[in-house]
Formats: C-alpha cells, structure tokens, sequence
C-alpha cells in the first residue's frame, strides 16, 4: 500500500529535516582540535589516506619527539593502526606528527617572530642537519631504551637536505632524505618539515614516508605545502 504525502506536508518534512541534514553534514566535514597553548587548533589530515590515532594511542609517538617537543597529534594509514596498537612502530610506512615546543607553546608568536623562528630552522637544517639529527636519533634510542621497547638499536645516518619547500607569511617548510636503521634493517625516509604560526601559536608539522625515488620528493613537497595551507584555512 503507497502511502501519499501531500505537498505541504512534504514541504513541511523537508524544513524539519534540513536542519538535521545540515547539522549531520557539518559534523562529517569538521576539522578536528587539538590543545595546544590554550588553544583548541584545527588540523586536518595531511593526507586522505592518513587518520588521527587518537589520544589513546598518540603517546606511542611522544618518544619519537624531540625533548623540546609535545606530540599533539599523530596521523597514520588505517591499514597500519593495528600494528601500532599492539606496540609496533618501526613497520610504519606513512605517518605524520604534529608538535608543540614546549617552551613556546604558552607564548603569543607574531609574523616577525615566526619569520625569525623559519629562519632559525632554516639555518639548522642547512649547516647544523648532520649533528641535530645525529642528536634527536640519540635522544629517541635512549627513550626508547628506558621505555624497555624492542627497538632499542635504532640509528639514522647522513641525512641528505631537500631545501626550503615553500616560504610564506605564516608557514614554510623544507625535506630530508635519511637512512633509518633499526634491528638491522635499513630504510630510507624521505621527511617533510613544516611551520605554520595558527591562532599566535607555532606548530611543527611532520611528514615522514618511505623514499623510493625523485617521484617521492615531488608528491612530499605538495603534500606538505598543500597540508600546511590547509592548517592556516582551517585557523582563520
């Protein structure tokens, strides 16, 4: 049996449930917050293959941070999230963090000091990127050895400067090429670097893949462009 809705019914139906349908659309396309600083700052995925892990699980990265940071937020493949639940980290392919400093996080940063903050970055990573990696590779071992993890033996050596990426007003970013070995097992990964200054905060952003070959250093380059304006439009 057809049941008929009259045309005013039907219109009145379609003014309750736009609302709804609205709502239900807003809530899909939201760009998730992370605290940081007394701020709640948006950031998307950098990628549509890369999911946030969520608070649960996000502390197995914080010894993959340097000391002077705080992971905030940690994006990796669905496929790979279930190695990562059950305490596994050195399979990961792709994945991305999102830091704070910690001796900044509470501090106002304007364009002049984030202009200053990029240039010091920039620096470091042009004639201090031997010894700073070297520096952080050593802090994450010890960390790691302390936390009784599996991967205790872990190394990176010469790593190879991609350059300046992109410079803006409130973001820029650079790439490294790194031989990681752990257990043994040598892999080169490609890491895409960027800053970005979001509600008078500065945040690190970083995206890390498996280097195959000069396509890598392409896709890395946009992706991380591209993430770091999503960031800046999702913070107006």
């Amino acid at each position: 049996m057809r049941i008929r809705i009259g045309q005013a019914a039907c219109v009145a139906l379609s003014m309750f449930l736009l609302p709804l349908v609205a709502l239900r659309a807003q809530e899909k396309t939201a760009v998730p917050t992370y605290r940081a600083g007394l701020k709640s700052i948006a950031i998307p995925s950098p990628t549509g293959e890369l999911v946030e892990i969520g608070p649960d699980y996000r502390v197995l990265f914080e010894p993959f941070a340097p000391n002077t940071n705080r992971v905030i937020a940690a994006f990796v493949l669905p496929a790979e999230t279930e190695a990562l639940r059950n305490g596994s980290t050195e399979d990961v392919s792709t994945y991305a963090l999102v830091e704070v400093p910690r001796s900044a996080e509470f501090k106002e940063v304007t364009p002049v000091i984030f202009r200053v903050i990029a240039g010091s970055v920039a620096t470091e990573l042009g004639t201090n990127l031997d010894a700073d990696v070297k520096k952080g590779a050593d802090e994450v071992a010890e960390r790691l050895k302390e936390l009784r993890s599996n991967v205790t033996d872990l190394s990176v050596d010469k790593p190879f400067p991609l350059g300046t990426f992109f410079s803006e007003s409130d973001a820029a970013g650079f790439g490294m090429i790194a031989p990681v070995t752990v257990k043994g097992s040598t892999t080169k990964m490609a890491t895409g670097i960027l800053l970005a200054r979001v509600q008078d905060r500065v945040i690190f952003g970083y995206l890390f893949t498996t280097y195959k070959d000069d396509d890598t250093v392409r896709w890395l380059r946009t992706a991380t462009q591209q993430w770091a304006e999503a960031i800046l439009k999702a913070n107006p």
